[in-house]
């Protein structure tokens, strides 16, 4: 059988144990929401791309590509490459088309950031001897640099329309 002055201990006992673990919660809880540390780390950087192609008509030999890249990391994306297939494209380099962010090429000086997107669209020419077709659809590799140094390379398929 407890002893009153024994159950009174054990009731403070457990009163403060409630309000220091309640105390620690809400350090926790402030230092989180301040950035003072994550609970998951954000890992590796990540786009997504989107594309258009439009035709200079049904069975043309050029027509304009249209890209957009959103960082989707909370790594800064400091370059961007394009690269088509030689075997449907005239060049390799999709003719240099070029991604932009706030009107200027995405670089280290001009980085994008989470949420971010970027854009870009140039003509391209199809290879000697064969046509665009609508409806065809054309693979692009886009390979992003990253604020901390890595690369990825990513594919979109685009469908031309006339």
């Amino acid at each position: 059988m407890a002893t009153e002055q024994g159950t009174s201990i054990g009731r403070t006992i457990t009163l403060l144990m409630i309000f220091a673990i309640t105390i620690v919660a809400i350090i926790i809880i402030f230092a989180y929401f301040n950035g003072l540390f994550k609970f998951v780390t954000e890992g590796a950087g990540s786009a997504s791309v989107t594309g258009v192609f439009a035709l200079s008509g049904a069975g043309s030999t050029s027509g304009n590509l249209i890209l957009q890249v959103t960082d989707t990391s909370g790594l800064p994306i400091t370059g961007i490459q394009v690269t088509c297939p030689t075997a449907q494209f005239a060049t390799g380099i999709c003719a240099g088309l070029q991604m932009n962010y706030q009107a200027s090429p995405v670089s280290s000086a001009n980085p994008l950031s989470k949420g971010d997107f970027a854009s870009g669209s140039q003509d391209v020419q199809s290879a000697p001897g064969t046509n665009f077709t609508a409806g065809t659809i054309y693979t692009i590799t886009v390979t992003f640099t990253f604020g901390d140094g890595t690369m990825q390379s990513q594919t979109v398929s685009v469908a031309a329309q006339a």
